[in-house]
């Protein structure tokens, strides 16, 4: 996969963390996902068309959604309700409009669906393409305890 489509959403990513939820963002090596399961327990997922179609889900675990929940809300809620996952959509289209942002700016026009959010843990997704899927695992502290993150994507060109 070109480098250009992979910054943009490191980037993103870690720039939607430290300035809305005042947290830093470490990532580990990323991958070629072997399977098509969620990683976590609760899913964000948007579709892309324009010069690439494709797919984007960043998965967490209960946790570390609840954690987001509460840096993005101010309010603490004691599992993934109703509004833990409008929270996880709107961090989903955060980062895909920040991603898409970047990706403008270096000649590639994406559009996002509106993004859909599935709780529960291993779940099948079907990626939009056949190109393989690539995972960018980040992690964050809470308190002296590490959540994970995964951001995952696929993205191939159009023919326009």
């Amino acid at each position: 996969m070109d480098v250009k489509l992979i910054n943009p959403f490191i980037s993103a990513t870690r720039t939607v963390f430290k300035t809305m939820l005042s947290m830093d963002l470490d990532m580990d090596k990323p991958f070629v996902k072997t399977n098509n399961c969620t990683a976590g327990d609760i899913t964000g997922v948007i579709g892309f068309a324009g010069d690439r179609r494709g797919s984007l889900c960043i998965s967490l675990r209960q946790k570390g959604a609840l954690y987001v929940y509460t840096a993005l809300v101010g309010d603490e809620k004691p599992g993934i309700t109703a509004e833990v996952v409008d929270a996880i959509g709107e961090l989903t289209n955060i980062i895909s409009g920040q991603a898409r942002k970047e990706l403008e700016s270096a000649g590639v026009n994406l559009k996002a669906a509106i993004p859909t959010v599935i709780v529960g843990q291993g779940l099948e997704l079907h990626f939009i393409g056949k190109l393989p899927v690539l995972s960018l695992p980040f992690h964050f502290k809470i308190n002296d305890v590490t959540e994970s993150m995964q951001v995952d994507f696929s993205f191939e060109k159009t023919d326009q």
